[in-house]
């Protein structure tokens, strides 16, 4: 068989390439600064082994709509769940202007 020809490039054509490649991404790409809040349940997989699986869902249903909840009320978005691992963000999906006080307040709704 035959194989393809090697592809000469120069120096020249792979700066081109990156800097276009670089414009590309600047317009998508914007950086943002953000808040992020981690929560969990305390003791949770003590818990996990310890309630009946009914008790657990209704529990963890109950945390995970309280979660929301309070995002929404902050304007928050809810990045990722995991388990019992929150992870709720303010000013990356959507701008929120006061998103470090907005997370700050996420957190004493929690608390409470």
């Amino acid at each position: 068989g035959t194989s393809a020809p090697p592809v000469a490039w120069s120096g020249q054509a792979l700066t081109s390439n990156a800097m276009k490649a670089r414009t590309l991404l600047d317009k998508w790409l914007k950086r943002k600064i953000v808040s992020v809040m981690f929560a969990d349940i305390s003791g949770f997989n003590d818990l996990a082994n310890t309630m009946a699986t009914e008790e657990l869902l209704v529990m963890h249903s109950s945390y995970v709509t309280v979660l929301e909840d309070v995002g929404k009320a902050t304007k928050g978005t809810v990045q990722s769940l995991v388990g019992d691992r929150v992870i709720l963000s303010w000013n990356a999906a959507s701008g929120v202007a006061a998103h470090a006080t907005e997370a700050c307040r996420a957190a004493l709704m929690l608390r409470d």
